[in-house]
């Protein structure tokens, strides 16, 4: 019986141990790293739109970016991208270092340039649909000045449901001369505006100018006040130009030789007051190009309508 007792002991001990290294396996396994479970995140969302011309837009991107780890993490910079519905807007580098600290949080503002052409393409589609929102994706990826974590870099995505945001179209839609002057006369340039957003645009204080073939600011002229662009809204404005008469000469002049093939370029400038924080104090800044038989066909076809 002596001779039992430390042969049980052997195998109570072992027992232990065999549950002992179960345990410890189970939790190896399913939590490597005790702080594995806490992640770094980022959130993304559309700032404002702070200047739109007639190829592309600037755009702000608030940003945060959370480290919820009980050491903190020095980045050396920050890639990010924005998709809409699977069509890539927004593609940059941030390369300035950040340092966010322990169970801390740090907000920036990135900005981004977007092509309009791909705005556009993606509004066109939608609305088409009767959509007026978006999936945005937002994918970041974090490079970090030492490993952290074992990795050098970190891809972080989130996924977002946001309104689809439609920037004014504007076309040149006719002239007119409304009065000749010995020193001055006036011109009205028909300008067709479409807002296909579901909240009106005001225009503050609009300057309009004018090239007419080889005549640099051929005609000026400005809107004092607001310019009110209702909802869902496709309308021609009138607006005055004034022009020298000798302008007035030499652009009868390069008439003669290149007749309705004379070309224009027309310059919009304003500031945007609206309802949509995004676009609302963006500054609108574009140049339409054409020639004077391109105004006159829009013209006469408006007409017919």
């Amino acid at each position: 019986m002596k001779q039992r007792k430390p042969f049980k002991l052997i195998i109570i001990l072992l027992i232990l141990a065999g549950i002992g290294l179960g345990v410890w396996y189970f939790f190896k396994k399913s939590d490597r790293n005790p702080v594995s479970g806490l992640k770094p995140r980022v959130e993304m969302s559309v700032g404002r739109i702070s200047d739109i011309t007639d190829s592309t837009l600037k755009m702000e991107l608030k940003t945060l970016v959370h480290n919820p780890l009980p050491v903190g993490m020095r980045l050396k910079a920050l890639h990010y991208m924005v998709q809409m519905n699977g069509r890539t807007v927004v593609e940059d580098r941030y390369g300035e270092p950040l340092e966010v600290k322990a169970a801390d949080s740090s907000v920036l503002t990135l900005p981004a340039k977007v092509k309009i052409r791909n705005l556009r393409m993606e509004g066109d589609e939608e609305a088409a649909k009767g959509e007026d929102s978006a999936d945005y994706h937002f994918q970041t990826v974090l490079h970090f000045e030492k490993a952290f974590l074992g990795k050098d870099s970190l891809v972080l995505e989130m996924d977002k449901r946001l309104p689809l945001y439609r920037l004014p179209m504007m076309k040149m839609a006719g002239y007119d001369f409304k009065k000749l002057g010995l020193k001055e006369s006036d011109i009205v340039v028909k300008v067709e505006v479409t807002n296909l957003n579901p909240f009106s645009l005001e225009f503050q204080n609009p300057t309009y100018a004018m090239d007419l073939g080889k005549q640099k600011r051929f005609a000026e002229g400005a809107v004092t006040g607001i310019t009110k662009v209702k909802s869902k809204s496709k309308d021609v404005y009138e607006i005055p130009l004034s022009v020298s008469l000798g302008k007035v000469i030499k652009a009868g002049a390069q008439m003669i030789g290149q007749g309705k093939e004379l070309p224009f370029t027309f310059y919009f400038k304003s500031k945007i007051k609206s309802e949509s924080d995004v676009l609302d104090n963006s500054d609108i800044n574009l140049v339409m190009n054409g020639e004077l038989k391109d105004i006159e066909t829009f013209q006469q076809n408006l007409q017919r309508k």
